[in-house]
């Protein structure tokens, strides 16, 4: 009966020196799958930190173009106003007297009748002709 004890304490032994071995295998899993773990957590923290070094470039860089974009619309908004002023004043020449006068008698000089001249200057026959009798031109 002692040999049956002393055999059933030892099989119980090396049942639990069978179950310590299992637990430490199952306990080296776990470090390592913990290690991968950590080793992954730093790949997403080092990824979240260029991600966000990225972010903060794109801002920057649209900061800039928004501001480079501000000056050339204020550029645009003065070369519109110097271009209103210049086409009014071009028009002003356009209508003048003068000038007129001058487009009637140097296209008189080419040749051109007076249709083709009144459909140029815009102005009515009876006007051209009026001023080609006071020039002799007529």
């Amino acid at each position: 009966m002692n040999l049956a004890i002393l055999a059933s304490i030892t099989i119980a032994e090396l049942i639990l020196v069978i179950l310590v071995l299992l637990f430490f295998k199952r306990l080296r899993k776990s470090e390592q799958a913990l290690e991968n773990l950590q080793n992954n957590q730093e790949e997403v923290m080092d990824r979240m930190i260029r991600n966000v070094s990225l972010e903060q470039e794109m801002v920057a860089t649209f900061i800039q173009r928004q501001e480079q974009l501000e000056r050339l619309n204020i550029a645009m908004e003065e070369r519109i106003y110097v271009l209103k002023r210049l086409i009014k004043q071009a028009e002003e020449i356009s209508h003048s007297p003068y000038l007129l006068r001058e487009i009637i008698m140097s296209s008189r000089k080419k040749g051109h009748n007076i249709d083709m001249i009144a459909q140029r200057t815009g102005m009515a026959r009876d006007e051209i002709e009026m001023i080609l009798r006071k020039e002799n031109m007529l």
